[in-house]
C-alpha cells in the first residue's frame, strides 16, 4: 500500500498542511518495512529523520551506563515521530526500534521541515507537539522519582485499557520490557503481577490479562499522587 496524502491528514502536524503540501510529502516519503527488533536508530547517532508509522508500532528506549535500558516512549500506528537532530543537528538521546513487524514512511528531516514551516498553523501543531513530549517525559520523571514501583505497574496496566473497552488484552509485552518501562526489574514485576491477582485486580493468562477491578487500580494511583502532593 502506497502512502496517500488523505493518511497524513490524521496526523498532529501534518494535518495542519494543505492538500498540495501533503502531496509534496507523499512525493518525498520513502517506504521501509522493519522487523520485530529492527533498529532504525541508536542512541548517541545523528539522525535526522521523520517517520510516519503506517502500521505496527516502534518504541524509544534509552540505556544506563550499567547496561540496563529503559523504555520512555512507544509510537503507534498513524503517529509521527520527529527525531532530535531534526532540530539540533546534535546525536539522539534514545534508540528508536521496532516493537513488531512495522510499515513506515521516512523523510529527512529538513525536507519535511522546511514543508512545515511554511504553513503557519502546522508551524504552531509542531511546536505544540514538542512541548506536550516535554509535559509528558516531566510526568514520567515525577513518576519514576516519588511514586513506588507499585504505583508505576499499576498506572502502566490501566494505560492498557480504555474506559468501556474490553478487559481483556493480549500480552505483548515481555517481564523484561515492562521492568524497562518502569525502571524496575523482571522479578519484581512478575512479583507484583500475582500479587494483583491473588487480591482479583487481574487474571493472569499465558497470552493474556484480564482486568477485573480496575477501581483497585486507580485507587493505588490516586494514593501515590495525594501521598506526594
Amino acid at each position: 500500500m502506497s502512502l496517500q496524502a488523505e493518511q497524513l491528514k490524521e496526523a498532529d502536524v501534518f494535518g495542519q498542511l494543505n492538500h498540495s503540501e501533503r502531496e509534496a510529502l507523499v512525493r518525498l516519503a520513502r517506504r521501509r518495512m522493519t522487523g520485530k527488533g529492527e533498529i532504525l536508530c541508536h542512541q548517541e547517532n545523528c539522525w535526522p529523520s521523520v517517520i510516519y508509522i503506517a502500521n505496527g508500532q516502534l518504541r524509544s528506549s534509552i540505556a544506563s551506563p550499567d547496561g540496563r535500558s529503559y523504555i520512555i516512549s512507544t509510537w503507534e500506528t498513524g503517529e509521527v515521530f520527529w527525531a532530535h537532530t531534526v532540530f539540533d543537528q546534535l546525536p539522539m538521546p534514545s534508540t528508536l526500534e521496532a516493537v513488531r513487524t512495522s510499515t513506515i514512511y521516512q523523510w529527512d528531516g529538513e525536507e519535511a521541515l522546511q514543508i512545515v514551516l511554511r504553513n503557519p498553523d502546522a508551524m504552531r501543531a509542531l511546536l505544540r507537539r514538542q512541548v506536550s513530549l516535554i509535559r509528558r517525559r516531566r510526568e514520567n520523571i515525577y513518576s519514576l522519582v516519588f511514586n513506588p514501583v507499585v504505583s508505576r505497574l499499576a498506572k502502566l496496566i490501566v494505560g492498557k485499557f480504555k474506559a468501556g473497552e474490553n478487559p481483556t488484552f493480549q500480552r505483548d509485552l515481555t517481564l523484561e520490557e515492562m521492568a524497562g518501562m518502569i525502571a524496575t526489574s523482571p522479578v519484581m514485576v512478575c512479583r507484583l503481577l500475582y500479587q494483583f491477582q491473588n487480591e482479583g485486580i487481574l487474571t493472569i493468562k499465558r497470552a493474556s490479562i484480564t482486568l477485573n477491578d480496575r477501581s483497585a487500580l486507580e485507587k493505588l494511583i490516586e494514593k501515590e499522587k495525594n501521598d506526594n502532593s
